[in-house]
């Protein structure tokens, strides 16, 4: 007979990463990247300093492992074979993904304090990046599928989709409701086709 070995050290406590996760947004919001410290995040969430540390070599990759989840819970994208619908649900996510989450908290002084450090600029890239390659996979099956036009540029394109969101959360504050995304989402479309659909155009007015 066998006996299957214990597994060594204890299990993650769910608890306690969410602990984590919500000091270090506070601190984020309040002292941006540069002046988030480990000691207060121990202090905010009642986790040890060393538990922390066992886990998050440095604070860049506790930041890194906190934003990646948060974005985690946008993916995988949309694959209905519609790209109209595939685009909206994109562009929904990602207005519901900015509006008032912990996300939105941290982003902007994340992008602001990244130049401060070459290893969050460089995983925030990789994030980021990860996430285009994904939109960009849903452009582009709707171009060979002959649903969007054939000229676009994808960068471009990536660029459309997610510039206005990001526009008003780090720039003009304006809303970003459900019917704002759904404005966006209207012109997207619209703009992506070979021509101009009066009914595309009209039905954020439904929202």
């Amino acid at each position: 007979m066998t006996t299957e070995r214990p597994k060594r050290g204890r299990p993650r406590s769910k608890a306690a990463d969410a602990a984590i996760e919500a000091a270090v947004i506070e601190i984020l919001d309040i002292e941006g990247f540069v002046g988030l410290r480990i000691d207060d995040v121990a202090e905010r969430s009642g986790v040890s300093k060393t538990t922390i540390y066992r886990r998050w070599p440095t604070k860049t990759a506790l930041v890194v492992d906190v934003l990646r989840r948060l974005k985690a819970e946008r993916i995988p994208m949309p694959a209905t074979g519609d790209i109209d619908s595939d685009l909206r649900a994109i562009v929904y996510d990602l207005y519901a993904s900015l509006d008032g989450t912990p996300l939105a908290r941290a982003l902007p002084g994340l992008l602001a304090d990244k130049s401060a450090d070459p290893e969050l600029a460089h995983a925030i890239d990789q994030l980021w990046s990860e996430r285009q390659k994904l939109v960009g996979d849903v452009v582009r099956r709707g171009i060979a599928a002959g649903q969007l036009r054939a000229d676009l540029d994808v960068p471009t394109v990536l660029d459309l989709l997610a510039g206005p969101a990001y526009y008003r959360l780090m720039v003009t504050g304006r809303p970003l409701d459900r019917r704002s995304a759904g404005r966006h989402a209207d012109a997207l479309v619209a703009g992506l086709r070979d021509t101009y659909s009066p009914a595309i155009a009209t039905s954020s007015g439904t929202r």
